[in-house]
């Protein structure tokens, strides 16, 4: 397919998605306290659940979901210094490896309670512990998890994603974190990437960089999870490093390398961070465009019962250790 051709098929929805980030970014800017990313996840269910999403803006949607949104996670590096990864210290990292491990064990203990499938519980585990649909579809094909098992899984990670773009910087707020605090638990218990950034974003920009710092590493943990799920299942074989390991990351810390060496002068990172912050906006419009609820009331309620049990469950386990570890 020839470049002109990808273009016309990308376009209207990144086009789409453009108009309702600016429109997100103009209200937001009247309502702080929402934020602009929460309004356009929000516009963004209401056009699918209503109107519905037009077949024709699904490529570039999804090009918003994978690679704009990679594209803003590298921009946003620009703007960070190794020193403040430094800052965090090696406590951060220790909530990070607990957070995972309790989230984990726990999620799986609860859902043999409840009697649920154990395929649906590892992926909603993995999802919750690490990465959001991201670690889902990377350890389904690897467990041999049903199509229906993977599906109920993103779905339900997909629903308290939307949940704690809102939630998180308002009990921010509420509990009167600092910057630093509110961005490594944001960065430790949020799922999906896409909302650490929108929610860090909107509680402030220094919590945003230490959230950014935080999630990627726990992004990394991927690669051993699926390992190891592969050598449980006996199908290691098929669990290639090269292909589930994220290699954006990489680019992540060459910006942030190149901005610490001072090759990014302030203007140049403030028009980045101001990039990268629209484009978060962008993606959680796309975000929204994919809310099916009611593929979400389809689903029964065990599966939310699980993901309502390790959204809470993560979230005041990293916040206690955070608290006692870092302050």
């Amino acid at each position: 397919m020839e470049w002109g051709e990808v273009e016309s098929m990308l376009a209207p929805g990144v086009v789409a998605l453009v108009l309702m980030g600016a429109a997100a970014w103009f209200v937001g800017g009247f309502v702080p306290l929402v934020g602009a990313s929460a309004i356009a996840l929000f516009a963004g269910a209401l056009i699918r659940n209503t109107i519905g999403t037009p077949a024709a803006l699904a490529p570039g949607v999804e090009f918003t979901l994978s690679r704009l949104l990679r594209l803003a996670i590298i921009l946003f590096g620009t703007t960070l210094s190794f020193a403040e990864v430094v800052s965090l210290g090696s406590a951060s990292f220790l909530v990070i490896c607990v957070t995972v491990v309790l989230a984990l064990g726990l999620t799986g203990l609860f859902g043999k309670w409840v009697q649920a499938p154990p395929g649906l519980v590892r992926l909603i585990g993995a999802g919750t512990a690490i990465c959001g649909a991201t670690a889902v579809l990377t350890v389904g094909p690897i467990i041999e998890a049903k199509q229906e098992e993977i599906a109920f899984a993103v779905t339900t990670i997909f629903l308290f994603n939307m949940v704690a773009v809102v939630v998180y910087p308002l009990l921010g707020h509420l509990l009167a974190l600092p910057n630093v605090t509110f961005g490594i638990w944001a960065g430790a218990a949020i799922h999906d990437t896409s909302s650490v950034m929108a929610a860090s974003l909107a509680f402030s920009e220094p919590a945003g960089r230490a959230a950014m710092v935080v999630k990627l590493t726990r992004t990394l943990m991927l690669v051993p999870l699926a390992l190891a799920f592969g050598i449980i299942a006996h199908s290691y074989r098929r669990v290639s490093v090269v292909g589930i390991f994220p290699w954006f990351v990489l680019w992540f810390v060459l910006a942030a390398g190149l901005n610490t060496l001072g090759l990014f002068g302030p203007e140049t990172a403030r028009v980045t961070g101001l990039l990268a912050k629209f484009l978060v906006v962008m993606v959680m419009a796309a975000v929204g465009l994919g809310a099916d609820l009611r593929r979400m009331r389809e689903i029964g309620l065990r599966p939310f019962y699980i993901g309502l049990f390790a959204s809470v469950l993560i979230a005041a386990i990293s916040l206690g250790l955070i608290r006692r570890l870092i302050g």
